[in-house]
């Protein structure tokens, strides 16, 4: 970082710009070598400029810009610059561009064109080849990559990561027919590991699966406190096996119970280090890629019922408007009383039946419901939004899939979600009080834009909305515009394009608040199994009680940038993860259905098709159309043909299911009018082709 700044600062210096490597060495009193590597560096960056004699100079004293390039499907290449600028690139260059390269171009303002100077950076993705014979030889094969000859045999139908910079293996996956093949191949393709490493095997192997009564009478004596006392269950899905949370209500004080892996994962051992390479668990349907091992996350470290656990306990007054009067945050050893599921405590809840085995704890389910709802009341009040979800439940028999259900929303997931809530509030105000570092929630205001294209599509769509601003939208104005459609069918797709027009949730060890939750500051310490940035708010909170508030500042006040950028990393790598894997598995589901037909919602609009969600099984597939019949219009929420024919964004229509692919999760439906027929034909007769051969 010093050799950065020295020559940055260097170049800065109008006369000593173009200079060698063998001139910046000797004017720094550096290593050439050393220069030469960081030179390399600042290049890749886009700092510095190599000119054709290889001379330096900084980018900042050209008229080069540096930006991204993006593969469209109107347009080809374009490049995007850093200030979110867009030029199309010169037909010429082309050709030699791959989306996501770093480029330096020379724009053209007044023709809005940009020239590549010089490709500065390229991102390879790796992929997914199969064992296959070719002759005598065997081969690892992919669509649209060349092969790869194979020095080592394996199995036919053994599945290979590749490196797409390389092209050499990077892990065997398996067999393509072995249980659990595609979740891996998913999980690879997205940079997660798909097994632990021998040593952290081997440390886990050493840790008790118990706690005795030796062990905690030693903690005791170090500061633990004692709860096992106090009446404890958790409440989690069906098929939840890591339970990383408990709740009790005991003498008019909440308690949210946090499982405590830290005193399991030490630094700089193999199991911190890997910890910080998955950095999340991956959830697909019906299985799980845990970040940490399922003797931690399933074990020792999870609150099943009946065991002594070590935990991180809050207990916490609020008053009858929601208002938090006093919290503390203290090491403890507790023991659930019972494992609970939100479809029971739903039965109680909502339906009023108390099934056997709940009788001693209706009480205190009454308590915590009624407290949760004090805070949501008050959270409402201060900004908190509310949106749809389309999340579903799968379900399977035999390993197939046999039905996919929405996923249920009911006042147990409430009373969850809100008491997780109201501990994150606690901690995290206990972090600014003590001027302690953390890894912080944060949701920046939402699009402008983005949130007047809603509010205009729902104008067109009859809704009467007296919100007349094109800017500074607050939540009180979003939750305004939610109301007009509450009980509409297509709550789910306005829902949709509500949150499309936020900014996306990520971590920072910079508080800039949160916008959705109404929050001037937020951080997440309930899920410290799960999540990475849960884990160290969790050891800074241990650290600043434990070992004092000046213990824990000096330690992560400069770790927690680097460990912000690793949340935000995986947590997005494992959201196209499971997507990805929810459109397969759904995709399979519907298989069966492929010709016949189904009312849809319009989600989105999209270059040359629509996005649809048949709502029934919260399905997404795509209807294409023919950009020569049809137009987008400038607002991006409907098309029209020139006959004046127009679908919006929410309507409903009649599709015939064309054709499913199980490999890829895509879906495609046929809206059967005579101006998309004619671009369909062709497809549809293919498609009954098909169907006659197999």
């Amino acid at each position: 970082m010093i050799l950065k700044s020295k020559i940055i600062e260097l170049l800065s210096i109008k006369k000593n710009n173009n200079l060698g490597v063998k001139e910046i060495a000797g004017i720094l009193g550096e290593d050439k070598e050393e220069v030469h590597n960081t030179l390399r560096l600042l290049g890749k960056e886009g700092i510095v400029y190599k000119n054709n004699n290889d001379k330096y100079i900084l980018v900042s004293n050209t008229s080069l810009k540096k930006g991204t390039i993006k593969i469209t499907s109107r347009k080809g290449a374009i490049v995007v610059l850093d200030n979110g600028t867009e030029y199309d690139v010169v037909y010429k260059d082309k050709g030699k561009l791959a989306h996501n390269d770093t480029v330096l171009v020379e724009p053209y303002n007044q023709r809005g064109m940009a020239k590549v100077v010089k490709i500065i950076d390229r991102k390879y993705y790796d992929y997914v080849a199969e064992v296959v014979k070719d002759g005598k030889n065997y081969v690892a094969r992919c669509d649209g990559k060349l092969d790869i000859f194979l020095k080592e045999i394996y199995p036919l139908g053994t599945r290979l990561l590749i490196s797409g910079e390389y092209n050499t293996i990077k892990e065997v996956i398996g067999h393509k027919d072995d249980p659990g093949a595609v979740e891996k191949e998913v999980l690879a393709l997205n940079g997660f590991p798909i097994s632990f490493s021998d040593k952290y095997l081997e440390e886990v192997s050493k840790i008790e699966m118990s706690l005795s009564e030796d062990e905690i009478n030693e903690a005791k004596r170090n500061g633990l406190k004692d709860q096992r006392g106090i009446t404890s269950v958790t409440i989690d899905g069906d098929d939840t096996k890591d339970f990383d949370d408990a709740v009790s209500y005991h003498n008019n004080t909440i308690y949210v119970q946090i499982a405590d892996p830290n005193r399991y994962i030490k630094d700089r051992s193999a199991m911190w280090d890997e910890t910080l390479a998955r950095g999340i668990s991956v959830y697909f349907p019906g299985c799980a890629s845990p970040m940490m091992h399922e003797n931690l996350s399933n074990g020792i470290c999870s609150l099943v019922p009946g065991e002594d656990r070590y935990a991180v306990s809050a207990s916490i007054k609020i008053d009858n408007s929601g208002r938090v009067l006093n919290y503390k945050f203290n090491e403890a050893v507790i023991n659930n009383r019972k494992r609970m599921t939100y479809g029971e405590v739903n039965k109680y809840l909502e339906d009023n039946i108390i099934l056997e085995g709940y009788e001693d704890y209706i009480d205190m389910l009454d308590d915590l419901y009624d407290s949760a709802m004090k805070v949501k009341r008050k959270m409402l009040n201060e900004g908190f939004l509310e949106f749809t979800s389309d999340e579903v439940k799968f379900f399977f028999e035999n390993n197939n899939i046999i039905d996919i259900k929405e996923r249920h929303q009911g006042k147990a997931e409430e009373l969850i979600e809100f008491l997780m809530l109201l501990h994150n509030m606690c901690m995290t105000d206990y972090f600014m009080k003590n001027n302690l570092p953390f890894i912080s929630r944060f949701h920046d205001k939402p699009n402008d834009e983005k949130i007047c294209t809603w509010i205009n599509l729902l104008k067109k769509k009859g809704y009467k909305i007296n919100i007349n601003k094109k800017k500074d939208f607050t939540a009180e104005d979003i939750r305004q515009v939610q109301e007009v459609y509450k009980d509409a069918k297509e709550k789910v797709i306005y829902d949709k394009m509500a949150i499309m027009g936020q900014s996306k949730a990520k971590y920072s060890s910079c508080n800039v608040g949160h916008f959705a939750l109404g929050m001037g500051a937020y951080s997440t310490g309930t899920s410290p199994i799960r999540r990475i940035a849960d884990t160290i708010n969790q050891r800074i909170l241990n650290d600043a009680i434990t070992k004092g508030v000046d213990y824990a500042r000096r330690k992560w006040e400069k770790i927690t940038p680097l460990i912000a950028k690793i949340a935000t990393s995986s947590e997005l790598r494992a959201i196209k993860a499971e997507r990805k894997l929810d459109d397969i598995r759904k995709a399979e589901f519907m298989k069966q259905y492929e010709k016949q037909y189904f009312d849809v919602m319009v989600a989105g609009i999209y270059d040359n098709y629509l996005l649809v969600l048949y709502p029934d099984k919260m399905v997404y597939g795509k209807v294409f159309f023919n950009r020569s019949y049809y137009h987008v219009n400038k607002d991006g929420c409907s098309i029209y043909s020139d006959k004046g024919e127009k679908i919006f964004i929410g309507d409903t229509f009649n599709a015939k299911l064309l054709n499913v692919n199980t490999m890829t999760g895509e879906v495609v439906f046929f809206k059967d009018t005579k101006v998309i027929k004619e671009f369909y034909g062709n497809e549809e007769k293919k498609g009954k082709k098909k169907v006659k051969s197999r």
